[in-house]
């Protein structure tokens, strides 16, 4: 007879015993709306103890609230005996949203949510582009001879209020997001997003382009998350695209945006940018394409089946 599984809530004594095993181990409540279990197995020597073999955490997405945040583990020895789902149907009985997460596709944890149902909402690799070369100093050249840039001037982020920027951040946030992960309120967005995204920012080394006092696109810099170095180092991490994706100048201001962030990063001697956007982005995916780049780290957004497409799931 198999041993007895049973959930509860997570504790910080958990944290303090098993912190050390499980990555994504939390104590229960340790963020508003968020609940963190473990799943524990009892010990087979009969004397009524349990150890913990697996923990797992779900919470609402305040930036995109159409869909709940989940994530969960099981100890590489129990995997592959039912634990994970039993852990992941657990946690759903706390939402009747669907459920969000991340896989690198073809990793044992995008084997485990495909057989959960989950479905691919959009894949988004990180595209590596070759700062140095030397074609890419005649690409930003030829962005200032081909495009209509009449009116429009490029500066770095320091030379624009904070609160315009925001607004800005805000606004490109929203529309981005629209078709496939709809946002917050404005006011959430301007915490969570806008303020957040300033804040963390290589402001001195992210651009803008304005037009009649307007700022009209945005290429924002930040420390490459891996440690790879910042705006003086061999790699950087951005992002970049319209605040008004339908504007008429929307792809030059994009364009010139770019070169201008390009420019600037190759005078420091930086090597290579990676660019965290999304292939969905009406300007920036067609731009960067005709640069020297190279696809790495790709994930996958998926959805898991909960509340609604869990019952649709189980119809005979």
């Amino acid at each position: 007879m198999s041993a007895a599984r049973k959930f509860r809530p997570a504790t910080t004594a958990d944290v303090d015993r098993d912190g050390h095993r499980f990555e994504w181990l939390k104590p229960d409540g340790w963020r508003a709306g968020f609940r963190a279990l473990v799943l524990e197995l009892e010990l087979e020597d009969g004397g009524g103890g349990a150890t913990v073999i697996g923990v797992g955490r779900i919470g609402p997405n305040t930036v995109h609230p159409g869909s709940d945040l989940v994530e969960l583990e099981i100890e590489p020895a129990h995997r592959r005996q039912g634990h994970g789902t039993a852990l992941l149907r657990e946690l759903g009985t706390y939402s009747n949203n669907p459920l969000s997460s991340k896989v690198v596709p073809g990793s044992e944890r995008d084997g485990f949510l495909r057989a959960q149902g989950a479905v691919t909402y959009l894949e988004v690799p990180l595209l590596r582009v070759d700062v140095a070369a030397a074609r890419t100093a005649r690409w930003c050249a030829a962005v200032r001879e081909a495009t209509d840039v009449q009116g429009a001037c490029a500066v770095p982020w320091t030379e624009l209020p904070r609160q315009q920027l925001v607004d800005a951040l805000v606004d490109r946030y929203t529309w981005q997001h629209a078709s496939w992960s709809p946002t917050a309120s404005r006011e959430v967005l301007r915490r969570r997003v806008g303020e957040e995204f300033y804040e963390e920012s290589k402001r001195e080394h992210s651009w803008a382009v304005v037009r009649d006092g307007e700022i009209t696109a945005l290429a924002d810099l930040y420390d490459d998350e891996r440690g790879a170095g910042g705006p003086a180092g061999p790699r950087c991490e951005g992002a970049l695209e319209a605040v008004d994706a339908a504007a008429p100048h929307a792809r030059a201001d994009v364009a010139f945006c770019l070169a201008a962030l390009l420019e600037d990063l190759g005078a420091l001697g930086v090597e290579e940018l990676d660019f965290d956007n999304h292939p969905t982005d009406p300007h920036t995916a067609p731009l960067l394409a005709t640069l020297r780049r190279t696809e790495v780290d790709p994930v996958q957004l998926v959805e898991i089946p909960n509340g609604l497409t869990a019952v649709l799931r189980e119809v005979p």
